[in-house]
């Protein structure tokens, strides 16, 4: 396979709809041959989308009930990478302003970046024209 599939979902803003992305996060990755560690790697992907996800309902629409979050999804071989492309018309939002978590004092709040971060290879975050994007990369290293 030399070019990218992409794959692209609009839903509302909306927790109880995060499993249909995470549905299409799994169906998508189970399509990569020689992924290592599938299960866990399909796990911490849909985690780290839920988060970004997560944090457009409660920063970008926090004052909005009809949110939308168009989803872009985008399966790379050269080199073997998943792209999540999050699209959200809300609040801007800078992640330089949230602190790393303090794990001595326990907190709610406060670690949805953080993980980000750590499961994926890549997190960005950019207010362009009329809407925002969140970028989240994971390199897959597959054998394909």
């Amino acid at each position: 396979m030399g070019r990218n599939e992409v794959f692209r979902l609009e839903l509302p803003a909306q927790t109880r709809y995060f499993n249909i992305l995470s549905g299409c996060i799994a169906e998508i990755l189970q399509h990569v041959e020689a992924l290592p560690d599938a299960d866990q790697t399909i796990y911490n992907v849909q985690l780290a989308v839920h988060e970004g996800c997560a944090n457009i309902v409660d920063h970008a629409y926090r004052y909005e009930e009809n949110g939308r979050i168009l989803v872009e999804m985008s399966l790379g071989w050269n080199p073997p990478q998943f792209v999540v492309d999050l699209y959200d018309v809300g609040v801007t939002f800078n992640p330089e302003s949230v602190p790393e978590p303090h794990f001595d004092d326990p907190q709610v709040r406060g670690y949805g970046l953080y993980l980000m971060r750590q499961i994926m290879d890549e997190v960005s975050y950019q207010p362009l024209p009329g809407q925002n994007r969140w970028r989240l990369v994971k390199h897959l290293r597959a054998g394909r």
